[in-house]
């Protein structure tokens, strides 16, 4: 094989074009070339490193290639460095960026970032026989990190958060510091979880990774400031591949370990059975002002679709907004309307957000979605001490459901159709549906919407239960302007300082049970955004 040239570490400019975030999305672009460039790292395994081979490899790569053949394009991958990336998302030499950033707060000023596709770990390692057993242990402990890395920032975060002080040492490279950790000359080591495995190698035996990493850290694209049609083309393009199995496929051949359901990904309504850049509108319209502006300049935060069908629901909306608009110093100004006179207002500029939609592709058209909030959807509920596990357990059984919702029927039998198996009916109210598994025995399991058992399941915590399985899932969030990328890192990072302070569990306690709380992802960084402290005080 011939010897192969060691790649530059600066990419050649592929026709750079100033970023005006007037003019049109990237996705003019990927369609008229028919071409998708993304820039990446090549030596940032096992996301994207170039082989001996002189291949590309990773699970970054073979991500992107799956998006580009759902799309009916090619890749181009584009090389960057990490001080690079960023110029040359700016001035179009690559449409997204992959392995060379994650999905940090600070960037705003620059960059949005999709929905994230994969969750990665800055963990801590120690020496096999060392006493630390979590990351709140580190209290005056003598702790090592490369400088000028990630694991530099994610201490620091986890710091300022935390309020422990570890006894900090720094090093140049992970081998050296991996050393130190084996000589004893620290008693810990922080870094991106793959990197210490790799580092440690054969000698793995002799150490060990705490159970709790450090820090959650969010694998995500990022596209050009205000380009929203890219942004959710990539969303829907991960979603529909995550709704396919793909994904999971991909993230069980490189990350055999990760424990299942780690940093699941949220998937829409109605994500279609075919992803195409020439679904989303090329163009690139920023409204004249923020909501952020509007809404801090008038003191005022208008808000439509606080009413909803369920009282628990109209509770949380409202609870939310309050909270919102509290950590942000205004008002709220509610807007009487349904769902759809809602998001009409607020695709006028009437209102500044519509609370309680579900997240659906249908509804996506000339408005954004928040992060969601809650979670509901389809369950089993069976007496604790049966054995019903899922449909499975349920062959020529009955199951209840509730009075009058044939379509909850519908969906289980179309359940227990596609085992090959028949399940017998019974109809009982919500009210009833614990008597109806403990009291009368008329059923086996009750087959409903969380929403509708989470009651039963509070009062009757040691008889009743839950299966694993969730047979459908509705998340809820709220619909926002579009193309304003300011107002939505506000709501998003509100909401996210929320549940790192435990108020938006305390706010779901009557809609969720505890172990049920999704894994809605936070975006690493600090609690202070635009001049305001969002951290409860």
């Amino acid at each position: 094989m011939p010897t192969l040239a060691v790649p530059t570490p600066l990419p050649v400019a592929v026709n750079p074009v100033a970023d005006d975030p007037s003019g049109q999305s990237a996705v003019a672009d990927i369609i008229a070339e028919q071409v998708f460039r993304v820039g990446i790292l090549y030596n940032d395994p096992p996301y994207s490193e170039l082989t001996w081979q002189g291949e590309l490899a990773g699970f970054d790569i073979e991500l992107l290639r799956a998006v580009a053949e759902v799309w009916g394009v090619e890749t181009a991958f584009v090389q960057v460095t990490r001080l690079n990336a960023i110029d040359a998302l700016k001035m179009g030499e690559v449409h997204a960026l992959a392995s060379a950033l994650l999905h940090y707060r600070g960037y705003e000023n620059d960059l949005e970032f999709t929905q994230r596709y994969l969750v990665g770990h800055q963990a801590v390692m120690v020496r096999a026989e060392s006493q630390l057993r979590a990351p709140d242990d580190l209290a005056d402990v003598n702790t090592g990190f490369v400088i000028g890395t990630r694991a530099e920032t994610a201490l620091a975060l986890w710091r300022e958060r935390r309020a422990i002080n570890p006894d900090k040492r720094q090093f140049l490279t992970l081998d050296r510091a991996f050393a130190a950790l084996m000589l004893g000359e620290i008693d810990a080591l922080v870094g991106e979880e793959q990197s210490l495995l790799r580092v440690a190698g054969e000698d793995i035996r002799l150490a060990r990774l705490l159970d709790d990493p450090l820090l959650r850290e969010p694998h995500a694209f990022a596209v050009r400031r205000n380009d929203a049609p890219l942004r959710q083309l990539l969303d829907r393009s991960i979603q529909h591949l995550a709704e396919t199995q793909q994904i999971e496929l991909m993230q069980r051949e490189y990350f055999p370990d990760l424990p299942r359901g780690e940093g699941s990904i949220v998937v829409w309504q109605q994500v279609g059975e075919e992803v195409s850049p020439a679904q989303f509108s090329p163009e690139i319209g920023i409204p004249a002002q923020s909501a952020l502006a509007n809404v801090l300049s008038a003191g005022t935060l208008r808000v439509a679709g606080l009413e909803a069908g369920v009282v628990q629901l109209t509770t949380l909306n409202r609870a939310l907004v309050a909270e919102l608009a509290r950590r942000w110093g205004v008002t709220v100004a509610d807007t009487p309307a349904n769902t759809d006179e809602g998001l009409q207002l607020l695709r006028q500029g009437a209102v500044d957000m519509v609370a309680g939609l579900r997240l659906d592709w249908t509804k996506a058209s000339g408005i954004d979605f928040s992060m969601p909030y809650l979670l509901q959807g389809d369950r089993l509920m069976a007496p604790a001490r049966s054995q019903v596990a899922g449909f499975y357990d349920l062959r020529n059984r009955i199951v209840a459901v509730m009075m009058g919702d044939d379509s909850a029927w519908q969906r289980a039998e179309a359940w227990a159709d596609s085992i090959n198996m028949t399940i017998r009916r019974f109809d009982t109210t919500q009210r009833g549906a614990a008597r109806t598994l403990l009291d009368f025995n008329n059923a086996n399991a009750v087959y409903a919407n969380s929403l509708e058992l989470v009651s039963h399941l509070n009062a009757n915590p040691d008889t009743l239960k839950l299966t694993d399985r969730w047979y459908s899932r509705d998340y809820y969030a709220f619909a926002l302007p579009y193309k304003d990328p300011d107002f939505r890192q506000l709501v998003n990072y509100t909401l996210q300082e929320m549940i790192l302070d435990g108020s938006l569990a305390r706010m779901t306690g009557g809609l969720l049970l505890g172990e049920d709380l999704p894994d809605f992802g936070i975006t690493p960084g600090s609690s202070q955004f635009i001049g305001l402290n969002l951290a409860a005080s």
